[in-house]
């Protein structure tokens, strides 16, 4: 199956494709976060295709199921690439059902793992029977800013997707959150210094070798 080039990476904040070894200090830029090293000379896909994103994680997935996608490209470190919903928007397509009629057992009737006033805030900007399409931002923290605040979210249930806020809920995948923010008792783990190392070993998955893809003469386009 193509894949999309290893070096090239679309973001939610962006209008158009950034080259993995810009993509540092874009982020920086924009987001006032870290910067990072990142290996070049990987070769590109030909081809990039809608289609073949159709096994990216969901937002309903549950912990486990978004463990095995992890794995399943040789990833260990989901809390922390989750973590990049630091930035980027979401639509309320993607997490509406959470606000209303979730369950029987709160009095707003949404989902329990979330905070009641974070419920009616979502809820102004995402009504029942409003626009599917309008786009939330993932940290209503620090929206703008590439930071640990979106971990801080998610212990005061605060998360917009329900599979983020699951990251606190799990035991398995809360002690790492907890370590990111620093909670005493624990070895505390640097947000960005992480993210950074993840970001390296995403570039290293489906690499194309010999005759697999091309040098591209232009980042964004193919020869």
């Amino acid at each position: 199956m193509p894949r999309p080039s290893s070096k090239l990476l679309v973001l939610e904040w962006s209008t158009a494709p950034i080259s993995l070894p810009s993509l540092p200090a874009t982020i920086w830029f924009c987001t006032k976060g870290q910067t990072w090293k990142v290996p070049t000379g990987c070769r590109d896909g030909r081809i990039s295709s809608a289609s073949d994103a159709g096994n990216l994680p969901g937002p309903r997935d549950s912990v486990e199921v978004q463990k095995q996608n992890f794995t399943n490209k040789g990833l260990n470190d989901l809390v922390t690439l989750v973590g990049g919903h630091s930035i980027g928007t979401s639509a309320c397509q993607a997490f509406r059902y959470r606000l209303y009629n979730f369950s029987t057992t709160t009095a707003n009737d949404a989902d329990p793992s979330m905070d009641a006033a974070f419920v009616t805030q979502l809820q102004s900007p995402c009504p029942s029977n409003g626009d599917v399409s309008r786009r939330i931002e993932l940290d209503t923290g620090s929206p703008n800013t590439f930071d640990a605040s979106f971990f801080t979210n998610l212990k005061n249930g605060h998360g917009v997707l329900e599979s983020d806020q699951k990251l606190w809920m799990d035991a398995s995948t809360r002690s790492f959150v907890q370590r990111f923010l620093g909670v005493r008792g624990l070895r505390g783990l640097n947000f960005n210094v992480e993210f950074g190392r993840s970001m390296v070993k995403m570039s290293n998955i489906g690499v194309k070798t010999g005759t697999d893809g091309e040098i591209r003469k232009v980042c964004t386009a193919i020869n």
